[in-house]
């Protein structure tokens, strides 16, 4: 027995349609993040089961449960989702089970994921060079500072001491 379940995720709620391969049945549902329980809802699939998400910025927490849950996830390129679309009219019903067809029928267009824990080494280099970026932009400041009061600070202002 197979579950295969395709997930239009947005920031405060997702459209799901999920079918059971013994029956065959579309079923779908809308979770809200805040008032309905995401987790019970995954967790009631047992067995084989194979999630499709289009990729998007919100889908950190939403990888990691079912990580943890013990199923696939499948993260596509929105983009090629979009082209295979046969209507053009977009909403979330539909999207959600545009990626369960593409699920079913293996022509989901899966893109590469890293590992969880290259993803957490990105995640930190990242907020290391915005810390960077700001760390100059806050010396080039007191820098401009200190010569519009007619200082020349110069090396000094990068030191320890500076």
């Amino acid at each position: 027995m197979t579950v295969y379940i395709g997930v239009d995720l947005h920031a405060r709620q997702q459209t799901v349609a999920y079918m059971d391969t013994t029956d065959g049945e579309i079923k779908r549902r809308e979770l809200h993040h805040q008032k309905d329980d995401v987790r019970g809802f995954y967790q009631q699939f047992t067995g084989e089961v194979i999630t499709g998400v289009e990729a998007s910025g919100y889908t950190n927490w939403f990888e990691e449960m079912i990580e943890q849950l013990g199923h696939s996830l499948l993260v596509g390129d929105a983009a090629e989702i979009r082209r295979l679309a046969r209507r053009r009219q977009k909403n979330d019903r539909r999207d959600a089970e545009l990626i369960l067809d593409l699920l079913v029928h293996d022509e989901f267009p899966q893109l590469y994921r890293y590992s969880p824990e290259s993803r957490e080494v990105l995640r930190q280099l990242r907020f290391r060079h915005k810390l960077v970026k700001l760390r100059t932009i806050i010396l080039n400041s007191l820098h401009a500072l200190a010569i519009g009061a007619g200082l020349s600070l110069q090396a000094k202002l990068a030191t320890a001491q500076g």
